[in-house]
């Protein structure tokens, strides 16, 4: 899907890129549905690595209009739209790099529904964009908490749960914070019916040979256990003692916190799991 996603939209894109297209903030009427108003918009957006301060204005516009999610010009124009901002995580500015991910997260947050087509393709760039320079590797984990919070959950854990197994870092890692922010978001049936395919993946995240892996594994197991409980147990047969016993001692820190706050843990959810005899 992402390579005839790609192709079908390349073409447009160079057919956007006239020279000399001009762009001014007050061509746009956040007000008005003109289907020709994206057009300038996305003719500044395709100069790829050049005219810096003209993108920057036309995508702070594009942010702002992404509040008006119900105009048919959004239906229109947002597969262009997607695909320029994914292209622009390639830019050789890296604030150009940063802003592009913030208004990917605006119109994450405002028109979420317009994503679930394309969420593999979004997830897989902004992951990538966890390699990046801190201000746009920061940028893009904010926007990966809000695309958690936004994409059907069974989609984003079909898509995380192969990244974690075959990424490095740090897109391993990123991928299983975002599975954690989904996995928080779940409820207790959701999250049972994915027992089987999610602690696996995170098992075996557990003895990766980078400490950031382990510690996020480690968090994303604990999440789990907070909705499940020890209904998390028969899939960890694989962990050691040593592991068992730092992943009891996080679920005992985490639910300490949850008790300060008020809270009371869930009766499902115990203050250990057993550490067996390995």
């Amino acid at each position: 899907m992402i390579n005839s996603f790609t192709a079908e939209l390349t073409e447009g894109i160079t057919k956007l890129k006239l020279d000399g297209g001009a762009f001014e903030d007050e061509q746009f009427h956040e007000g008005d549905d003109d289907p020709g108003q994206f057009q300038p918009l996305l003719t500044v957006l395709s100069n790829h690595s050049s005219k810096f301060e003209e993108r920057k204005t036309a995508m702070a516009t594009l942010m702002r209009l992404s509040h008006a999610g119900h105009m048919p010009s959004w239906e229109a124009n947002f597969k262009t739209v997607l695909y320029l901002l994914l292209e622009t995580l390639t830019d050789i500015e890296p604030s150009i790099r940063a802003l592009a991910l913030r208004v990917l997260r605006e119109i994450l947050r405002n028109q979420p529904e317009r994503f679930k087509e394309y969420a593999e393709l979004t997830i897989l760039k902004i992951l990538e964009a966890h390699k990046d320079v801190v201000d746009v590797a920061r940028a893009a984990e904010e926007t990966s908490m809000v695309l958690a919070n936004n994409i059907p959950p069974e989609q984003s854990i079909k898509v995380l749960c192969p990244i974690i197994q075959t990424a490095e870092v740090p897109v391993n890692q990123a991928a299983i914070k975002m599975l954690t922010k989904v996995i928080e978001g779940m409820a207790y049936p959701e999250v049972k019916t994915v027992l089987s395919d999610i602690v696996p993946v995170l098992v075996k995240a557990y003895d990766n040979p980078d400490s950031s892996v382990r510690k996020a594994s480690v968090f994303c197991l604990v999440a789990i256990h907070t909705c499940v409980g020890d209904e998390i147990k028969e899939f960890l047969d694989d962990l050691s003692g040593s592991k068992m016993k730092l992943l009891n001692l996080y679920i005992k820190r985490a639910q300490s916190e949850k008790l300060s706050q008020g809270s009371t843990p869930s009766p499902s959810s115990p203050t250990s799991l057993s550490t067996g005899s390995r």
